[in-house]
């Protein structure tokens, strides 16, 4: 790349997965040296793709077709009681290059546009970043069980929502319980444990009685 070829870029961060940064850089190697002197971040950005372009600005158009496309995906937010409208939209990485695909293709110009491959160490970090997030949207750690409760007499399973919480499903309709439903998820997993010879409390929590029914089936 010439060190002062304009260009489109679209950058990832396996900070914040579900979105792409997209603007414009007259250097791009500069551009990523001053995003990534920030301490506020855990991992750098780094280039997933670029498209090098004749005129400053021309990124303008990209986010105009983006917002005329989907005005939800840009970042909004307001601070200290003002707008801001940043370069962060909530999407897959390879849904943005497609439409730096179509301008290039437009243009006649696809030897312009350049996906870049991630390093060894950026894939690790990617999968660290993954890691830590599953970490801590499991914090309670609960396993994907399966139990029968004589409470109604049918089986269910038990899995981390994607919020971290615990889901308890009806198996034959895979129906989630509602958090309010009755019989609660609560006393559904407290039968479930007498039913299989154990002694519960009623001081037991939720997350308590999952616990108690996970060790009683994974060592049985």
């Amino acid at each position: 790349m010439k060190e002062k070829s304009g260009v489109i870029y679209i950058l990832t961060n396996p900070s914040f997965p579900e979105y792409v940064k997209i603007g414009y850089a007259d250097n791009i190697e500069t551009r990523l040296k001053n995003l990534n002197r920030s301490e506020c971040i855990p991992y750098a950005f780094r280039l997933y793709a670029y498209y090098e372009v004749p005129t400053r600005l021309s990124d303008l158009k990209l986010h105009e077709m983006i917002d005329g496309l989907n005005p939800n995906l840009r970042a909004i937010d307001n601070f200290e009681g003002k707008k801001r409208v940043r370069e962060f939209y909530a999407m897959e990485p390879e849904k943005a290059y497609s439409l730096l695909q179509t301008m290039a293709v437009i243009h006649g110009a696809t030897d312009k546009l350049h996906k870049i491959t991630p390093t060894q160490v950026q894939k690790e970090e990617e999968l660290e970043a993954e890691n830590n997030r599953e970490l801590a949207k499991n914090r309670h750690h609960f396993k994907n069980i399966e139990f029968h409760s004589s409470l109604t007499n049918k089986t269910y399973y038990s899995k981390t929502k994607e919020d971290g919480t615990l889901g308890v499903y009806e198996k034959m309709t895979e129906q989630e319980i509602p958090n309010h439903s009755n019989p609660s998820k609560r006393q559904l997993l407290m039968q479930a444990v007498q039913d299989l010879g154990e002694k519960t409390s009623s001081k037991d929590t939720l997350y308590e009685l999952q616990h108690k029914l996970e060790k009683i089936i994974l060592n049985s």
